[in-house]
Parts: C-alpha cells; structure tokens; sequence
C-alpha cells in the first residue's frame, strides 16, 4: 500500500514540478514567438504549448531548462514559418499591381535615392523595414503580410503610413534639392 502512496506522491509531484515551469514561462515564450518571429499571437501560443508537451516527454533528459526551452520556441518559430511560407496565397480581392495613391506624390519627388536613404533614416526601424521590404526589395503587399505575419489589407495600411510618415519627415527636413 506504500508503494501507491509514494507513486502518487511522485506524480503529484511531478505534476507540481510541470505547473510551476508552465505558468513561469509561458507567457516568455510566446512573446519571444511573436517579438522575435512576428509569428502571429494565437499561432504562438500554440507553439509554446508544443514545446511544453516536448518538455513533458523529454523533463528526464533536460539538463538546463531555460536555454531548452528558449531554443525550442526559436526552433518551433523557424519551423512555423518554413512551413507556413509555402501555404500563404495572395487574397485574390487586394489588387496590388497599382501603386499606392499616397506613393505617388513621395515616389515623384524622391527619384534620388540618397534622398530617399536620407528619409529611411529619419524614420522607426519598423517603418524602413516595411518601405525597404516594399520599394527596394520589390515586395508585394501579401509578401509582406506574410512576412510581418499580419493580413494583407493590414499590411497595405501599414505601407501607405509609412509612405506618409516618410513624405513627412522628407517635407519637415527639407531633403529636396
């Protein structure tokens, strides 16, 4: 009868254990998920119960648990968007053969592309990844939502502010020539 008692001692235990480690770093790893991988909030929730399942199977063989997690939500993160990159289409109904309206005016005046260099420095790290991604890197619109791991029509907002925070800051520095 003692043995029962100490193998559910053990498991009360060791369930203990598992709550502790999840409720400490579950929300650390999603938003290592979604901070560093941009993968989307409820995607990386998802990914950071996999990795707990993982720990359960693997708790014995674990030597330093926080580094094993850390680089199994960046593994997990990888993995999503490897997996994701193929299976993500255009939205059929966002036309994006035309350029932005905004574009055209900061597009006609910026033709030098030190000035335009001049006004991405001026400007938040997020926004001269989008502009880059979308001018220089020849991105489309739902390229870019898949890359930001946003909806297409979010991602076309996001252009069009930055063109306008741009043609801002080129206005307010006096760039042109």
């Amino acid at each position: 009868m003692s043995v029962a008692t100490t193998d559910a001692d053990r498991a009360a235990a060791a369930e203990e254990r598992f709550r502790a480690v999840y409720e400490e770093n579950f929300a650390f790893l999603s938003s290592i998920a979604v901070n560093k991988f941009r993968v989307p909030d409820t995607e990386a929730e998802t990914l950071a119960h996999e990795v707990f399942l993982t720990y359960l199977r693997k708790s014995e063989t674990i030597t330093d648990l926080r580094s094993w997690l850390i680089g199994a939500i960046c593994h997990a993160s990888r993995h999503y968007w490897r997996a994701n990159r193929r299976i993500v289409d255009a939205d059929p109904e966002i036309d994006t053969e035309y350029p932005d309206p905004a574009s055209r005016q900061i597009l006609d005046v910026l033709t030098d592309q030190i000035a335009a260099r001049s006004v991405l420095e001026c400007l938040a790290p997020r926004h001269q990844e989008i502009l880059r991604l979308r001018y220089f890197a020849g991105m489309t619109v739902p390229e870019i939502a898949a890359h930001l791991g946003v909806k297409p029509k979010y991602a076309q907002k996001l252009v069009s502010k930055c063109l306008k925070r741009a043609e801002k800051v080129f206005n307010e520095k006096g760039i042109a020539r």
